[in-house]
């Protein structure tokens, strides 16, 4: 009997023993159903994310391509209207075409032969001012944009119509792009800027003068060049590179035709665009220029002819003192301080530009403040001819003596100036 009780006993033992074993591999099982449940929940989920992104992207990249596809269609229309030398009548065919407005305040409205007209090309997007602004600093959001596909930017078209034909056509490409710090890094800019000089009008202040003339030397007939900037500082600032070309209204229709073809893929490729790129025959140019160019310049009568043909004011002053001041800060050149003003031979395009009795002028070294008639170096309290050039940056505007661009004050000097009033570079 008492066997039997044992026998029992052990078999309730292993009985319960099998329960708990029952309900442990129950409770696992059901683990192991919400683990999997939960691993294709978060693979649906990232497939659907995966899907939607995909989506946009694909979306964004579609109006992307036409975008690119009217800015091409609008720089063909503005090249063809400059290698025609188009007439009125075609000009504000263009205009009509486009809806350019006029571009001009209540002081010089627009008349029938003489108007400027402005055209402005951006993305229509519901997603708001940062994706159609192609300032940017950098940053996620940036590497996003660039993901997804999109290239801020901003196509502008200037025509200006002087005394009933075309006057002048000017076509800007601001976009993001990589590279400014020649790093290869997204935050970047890229401005492409091509144009006709407007006779009678500034040569490009984007170069300093002495560059400007070796350039003009080459061919006096356009002028290229790049340069890097820094737009919104007060916002942390967004690195820029410029690359622009511009030409007279004598230049060849080859030259033009070649120095207005931007590369529009930039808009559309699965990465941005570095500086080279977008305009790749100005930039070529640029960097053949600067090869070919002479080192140095001996200042002679002949050179000051060609510097008094590009100069953006022709100016007779008197220095007070011919110390030349330290540069107002890293970048710039050495100043002639306080030049008096005494009479204005060729005024600049704005003429409030030399409003002032006295301004402070760059000059890029000693040897420019001997004149080339003479070969005396100039003396404090008497009269000269100076050759300026008026530069700019985003910032501020100031101006530099062109090499060569001192002159004796004399009958020959003052004739000689008069006549390149009368018939400037263009």
């Amino acid at each position: 009997m008492l066997a039997a009780k044992d026998e029992n006993s052990a078999n309730g033992q292993s009985g319960s023993q099998r329960k708990l074993a029952t309900v442990s591999f129950s409770v696992t099982n059901s683990h192991m159903r919400l683990l999997r449940f939960v691993k294709r929940a978060d693979l649906a989920i990232a497939m659907s994310v995966a899907i939607i992104v995909a989506g946009v992207s694909i979306h964004l990249r579609i109006e992307q391509y036409r975008f690119r596809r009217q800015a091409e269609r609008l720089l063909s229309d503005v090249r063809e209207l400059e290698l025609e030398k188009a007439d009125a009548a075609r000009v504000r065919f263009v205009v009509r075409k486009w809806g350019f407005e006029e571009w001009r305040g209540p002081p010089t409205p627009c008349t029938e032969d003489d108007c400027m007209y402005r055209f402005q090309l951006v993305r229509k997007t519901a997603l708001g001012r940062t994706f159609t602004d192609p300032f940017a600093s950098g940053g996620p959001a940036t590497v996003a944009v660039e993901w997804l596909g999109l290239r801020p930017t901003v196509v502008q078209a200037w025509l200006q119509i002087r005394a009933n034909a075309l006057g002048s056509v000017f076509f800007s490409l601001d976009t993001a792009g990589r590279g400014c710090n020649g790093q290869g890094g997204l935050g970047c800019t890229l401005m492409g800027h091509v144009g006709t000089k407007r006779r009678g009008s500034s040569w490009s202040a984007y170069d300093q003068a002495d560059i400007n003339l070796k350039h003009s030397l080459l061919h006096p007939d356009y002028l290229v060049g790049t340069f890097p900037a820094l737009f919104n500082v007060d916002t942390g600032g967004s690195p820029t590179v410029v690359i622009w070309a511009e030409f007279s209204s004598d230049a060849n229709t080859a030259d033009v035709s070649r120095l207005m073809q931007f590369d529009l893929s930039c808009l559309t490729r699965f990465r941005s665009c570095k500086e080279r790129h977008l305009l790749p025959t100005v930039w070529a140019q640029s960097a053949e220029d600067t090869r070919e160019s002479p080192k140095s310049l001996t200042c002679t009568p002949e050179l000051s002819k060609r510097v008094a043909q590009l100069a953006d004011a022709i100016v007779v002053a008197r220095p007070k003192s011919v110390e030349l001041s330290s540069p107002p800060y890293d970048g710039r050149a050495p100043q002639l301080r306080d030049l008096e003003m005494v009479n204005v031979i060729r005024k600049p395009e704005y003429p409030r530009r030399l409003a002032l009795p006295n301004v402070d002028v760059d000059v890029a070294g000693p040897e420019m403040m001997t004149p080339a008639d003479t070969g005396s170096a100039i003396r404090a309290s008497q009269e000269y001819v100076f050759l300026l050039q008026y530069r700019s940056n985003p910032n501020i505007g100031w101006w530099a003596l062109y090499p060569s661009g001192a002159l004796s004050f004399n009958d020959a000097s003052l004739a000689m100036v008069r006549e390149a009033a009368a018939k400037p570079a263009d």
